[in-house]
């Protein structure tokens, strides 16, 4: 940095001698100007020779140094001390020499940021802005012998460079930036803190930007969770990802983000991951605008919690578990206080939930029997957070003792702050009063035992036999001394050691329970016994062995086996005849060996005849040979089969018989034989064929109808075509003459058909009345057809087939009104009433149903006047395009796609709304006053009146527009428009009275229906 001096404006003569003297006087302001200066102002040479960095050597320095390196400028004055180069930090001294160099030798200037040493060591930064000063050889040697301030004030030298000047110093300024680094670095720290803490969050965390919802950012949680990769996401959207659907779900749920402005939380939501499968998330999106307030990204934080579900599932089950086991549990605080209990507990103990919460523990449990020292020891655990497993005696709520196994274990968070304990009791009243009876007295107790039907067998806490009675013994095939010292393994074979090793830990941990076991006796064979097992502890809590009592049920177990089996063939032959009376058995080759009498009957064979043979001797030869394949596929897979089968006997008659085949099965589920269970459904069959022939003749007649309905259609298509709509008039004109011949034909054979059925239904009544008990094959069939509900239901189809001929007939009067002047006078009527009239006829379809609110009516009536016109007429345009107008609604309720924005005729509206609103339009007249040739404005007259029929639907796309009111155009379903509702509506408006019918609509902006016709009928 130059500082110029004033001198300047004096003259080249005497400008040395007054320089002197100005510098000399203005030293002192000009030292104070630099003082001030934020940063240290200097002057230095620049030898810039050889190849090695420049030397710069300070001619002057201000005293702002001290503060910016912690050395005095004294030092750096021609290098007294140091040179300035010596305190830049080595990293950054060849740059700074470099840029130095580079300025001086194109004269231009430089800024360097860079490190400097403070004498107190620590690093600082520094800025250095300067410049190099030049002058004219002659006046270069001018400036030599000056002192440091007047050469550095004196401002003969020009800061312009020529190309015959030469560097001179460097002037320059150097100001501390060390803070600024310092905040830069931070930022940057934390940028890359921020950004380490999003890699590293267990949630996912993605940002898209709101216009092509492409990703922008994508941490490591989402690329673990959606199975892709950063490098795969970005620059991509939803749509690259993932399947259309779903994509195209997450887009719509984007734009209902942004919609609501704010933070939205979607708590559950399934999606289909095309690497992960299905997973379950927790979604949250955050819209973010710029200051403008128009969308710019879209945050989203999504967290899997598919585990966390299941294992909410698990605890459900865990849960009942808990609640239903048979033990009694507890569950407290961490100060013993009880928070829940089981129905097993209140099973034991006699006390409920509600009587036992916020009680400790101890004090429940506690009784005048119960030992003071497990009563401290109990307190004791609860108060270290420890186990404890002891026997306590206590009190239930109708003041019985019993005894439980009492085991607590305390629960720890994750912190390993304790959070409650677990209590787990079980009822060991029926082991201690054992236990007491075989305390009082031994000798009773060995008696017992070894007089006793059921044997005792104990072990030790390695399942080592320490005791067995000779029932035991006896059982097993062993002697008692044979048995001791044995472990209770010997006794099993290895199909149920498994099972066996399990009931042994649940042993260890106190639990008692009765079973079904089998166990292997000496000779191989297998002994089944009930086993009721009684965990047992010493003094000290510990698990000391096993009291098993033995139960044989060998026998039962086998008379078991024997019963199933007798129920089973029990139950096939019970099917079998419950199914029909002609039975018979096959082996499992097919050979006859059973027929029973109705058999022999039907089929005209002797039961010798048939044992020994197989049923190809009964074959019709009517069924083809894959018939009998499926057949036979089915029952060897022991499956049951059931057909129709056409036989013959042995005298050539031929009957159907309903057939059931049932397999046997052998214990191997092997069939071993079959049993086959006919019924006679001849006559059922004959039955059937008449129904049909019935059926066909009927069947042809609707064909015909369907037929001449189809020439119908076809006809006003080609008419449609042909013509193009030359005429509107002579075209539905044409076409209701069509209409009429055909539906003439209809409605006539309809009649025929009602004949035709009469004379079934009293053909039905003879039969009735000269068979009047039926065959069981009839009745099963009368059950199956519902023949009451049949002949009570064909009147009415035949009615609603005139009701449809009627409204075919009413269409056609609809058709000739369209095509011609209708022939009623005109009258002057109330609109309103008319109106109302129409939504009368439709307040069914305004109701709230099921899966559709109700449509919110909106009637802005304004004064009208009577208008003469056609009021049926009318009536029908109303009705035509509300109903549309509903329509259109239950089209939105469907699809979600409501009108939005102010442009819509109901704008902002959160349910389905239809808003009817009249008024009048007025003409000024000028009326002439009586025998007066002055002239006034008169008073407005009534001219038309508009009725605007308005909804919020998704509104009428412009290709639909186009074709709105011609006539058989519709797009709703085959079936549910004829096309021809506004077109004769428009008819109705513009031709018969004179008016317009418009119609403002456009997609998502709802449809407004105008119709103005004018008060004073102008036909």
């Amino acid at each position: 940095m130059q500082i110029s001096s004033n001198s300047s404006n004096l003259k080249k003569g005497d400008r040395h001698q007054e320089d002197s003297s100005f510098l000399l006087s203005s030293e002192e302001q000009y030292k104070n100007l630099v003082a001030n200066i934020p940063g240290a102002v200097y002057r230095c040479s620049c030898d810039c020779k050889g190849d090695g960095e420049p030397t710069r050597t300070m001619a002057f320095l201000s005293e702002a140094i001290q503060e910016i390196s912690g050395y005095p400028s004294s030092d750096f004055i021609k290098g007294r001390v140091r040179s300035f180069a010596s305190i830049i930090h080595p990293q950054d001294r060849k740059n700074v020499g470099d840029t130095v160099q580079k300025s001086a030798a194109g004269k231009t200037p430089y800024i360097l940021e860079y490190r400097i040493v403070r004498a107190d060591g620590e690093i600082s930064w520094v800025c250095e802005k300067g410049r190099a000063v030049c002058c004219e050889a002659d006046e270069a040697r001018t400036q030599e012998g000056q002192g440091e301030i007047e050469g550095f004030l004196s401002g003969a030298v020009s800061p312009v460079a020529n190309s015959l000047s030469q560097v001179v110093y460097l002037d320059g300024v150097i100001w501390d930036i060390t803070d600024r680094k310092r905040a830069e670095e931070d930022l940057r720290n934390t940028q890359h803190f921020l950004n380490a803490v999003l890699q590293n969050l267990p949630v996912s965390v993605f940002i898209k930007d709101a216009v092509e919802q492409k990703f922008i950012y994508w941490n490591k949680a989402s690329e673990n969770l959606f199975g892709y990769s950063s490098d795969e996401v970005m620059g991509n959207n939803a749509a690259d990802l993932l399947e259309a659907e779903q994509s195209n779900y997450l887009q719509a749920q984007d734009l209902k983000v942004f919609a609501a402005g704010k933070c939205v939380d979607f708590p559950e939501e399934t999606i289909q991951l095309p690497r992960r499968g299905k997973r379950i998330l927790h979604n949250k999106k955050v819209p973010l605008f710029d200051e403008a307030g128009a969308p710019k990204y879209i945050l989203g934080i999504a967290q899997d919690i598919t585990e966390s579900k299941q294992t909410e599932t698990e605890l459900l089950r865990l849960a009942i578990v808990a609640q239903k086991t048979q033990n009694g549990v507890i569950i407290t605080d961490a100060r013993g206080c009880i928070e829940w209990v089981n129905e097993g507990f209140t099973r034991i103990s006699g006390y409920g939930l509600a009587e036992m919460l916020g009680n400790k523990l101890a004090d429940v449990l506690h009784c005048p029997q119960t030992e003071a020292l497990t009563i401290a020891q109990l307190r004791s655990a609860l108060a270290a957070g420890e186990a404890f497993n002891q026997e306590i005696y206590n009190y239930s709520k109708d003041g019985k003792g019993y005894w439980v196994a009492l085991s607590i274990v305390p629960i720890y968070q994750k912190t390993r702050e304790l959070e409650g304990f677990i209590a787990v009791q079980t009822d060991i009243t029926d082991r201690k009063q054992a236990e007491a009876t075989v305390s009082e007295s031994e000798s009773y107790y060995r008696c017992i035992v070894e007089t006793a039907s059921e044997g005792v067998w104990m072990f030790d806490a390695d399942s080592i036999t320490t005791f067995a009675n000779s029932r035991m013994a006896e059982m097993l095939g062993y002697t008692v001394e044979e048995m001791l010292g044995r472990s209770l393994f010997e006794f099993i074979g290895e199909e149920a050691r498994e099972i066996a090793e399990s009931y042994v830990q649940r042993r260890r941990q106190g639990i008692r329970e009765r079973h079904d076991f089998k166990f292997a006796r000496s000779d191989g064979s297998y002994l089944w016994a009930i086993v009721s097992a009684t965990p047992m502890f010493d003094d000290k809590g510990e698990f000391s062995g096993v009291l098993r009592m033995i139960t044989d049920i060998s026998d039962r177990k086998q008379a078991e086996a024997e019963l199933r089996h007798t129920l089973q063939e029990l139950e096939f032959e019970k099917f079998a005849l419950d199914q029909s009376a002609i039975v018979s058995n096959t082996d499992e080759f097919g050979v006859i060996t059973y027929v029973n009498d109705q058999f022999c009957e039907i089929f005209k064979y002797e039961r010798e005849e048939l044992i020994g043979k197989n049923h190809r001797l009964v074959n019709s030869g009517y069924h083809q040979p894959d018939f009998f394949k499926q057949l036979w596929s089915t029952i060897r897979q022991g499956n049951v089969w059931r057909g129709e089968m056409k036989n013959q006997a042995k005298d050539g008659t031929l009957f159907w018989l309903d057939t059931t085949i049932v397999p046997c099965l052998n214990p191997n589920g092997d069939p071993h034989q079959y049993v086959a269970i006919r019924k006679d459904i001849t006559a059922k069959k004959q039955a059937e064929e008449a129904v049909r022939l019935s059926e066909s003749q009927l069947r042809t007649k609707n064909e015909e109808l369907a037929k001449a309905l189809q020439d119908v259609h076809k006809t006003q298509s080609m008419m449609v075509q042909n013509e193009k709509m030359v005429s509107l008039g002579q075209l539905v004109a044409g076409v209701a003459h069509e209409i009429n011949n055909p539906v003439s034909f209809i409605y006539g054979n309809v009649m025929h058909a009602d004949d035709y059925f009469q004379d079934l239904l009293k053909m039905l009544q003879l039969y009735q009345r000269e068979y009047p008990e039926p065959t069981q094959p009839i009745r099963e069939e009368i059950d199956d057809i519902d023949l009451n509900f049949l002949l009570a239901d064909l009147p009415k189809l035949l009615t609603s087939m005139k009701m449809g001929a009627e409204r075919i007939r009413q269409i056609v009067l609809s058709l000739k009104n369209f095509s011609r002047l209708d022939e009623a006078e005109q009258k002057q009527v109330d609109i309103h009433e008319g109106i109302d009239s129409t939504l009368l006829i439709l307040q069914h379809r305004l109701k709230e149903t099921a899966g559709h609110p109700k449509i919110t009516l909106i009637k802005e009536f304004g004064d009208l006047p009577r208008v003469q016109c056609y009021a049926g007429q009318l009536n029908q345009v109303f009705m035509n395009i509300i109903g549309n107008a509903i329509d259109a609604l239950e089209e939105a309720m469907e699809t979600g796609q409501w009108a939005d924005g102010e442009l819509a005729p109901i704008p902002c509206c959160p349910s389905p709304t239809l808003r009817i609103s009249t008024e009048v339009k007025y003409e000024q007249d000028i009326l002439m006053q009586a025998n007066s040739d002055v002239s006034d404005a008169s008073l407005p007259h009534p001219s038309h009146i508009v009725i605007r029929i308005a909804d919020n639907g998704p509104g009428i796309p412009p290709e639909v527009h186009q074709r709105l009111f011609d006539p058989f155009f519709t797009t709703k379903e085959p079936g549910k428009g004829t096309g021809l509702g506004l077109s004769i509506s428009y008819q109705i408006v513009v031709e018969k009275h004179g008016g317009e019918l418009k119609c403002n609509s456009a997609p998502g902006r709802g449809t407004e229906f105008a119709i103005e016709i004018p008060v004073a009928s102008s036909q």
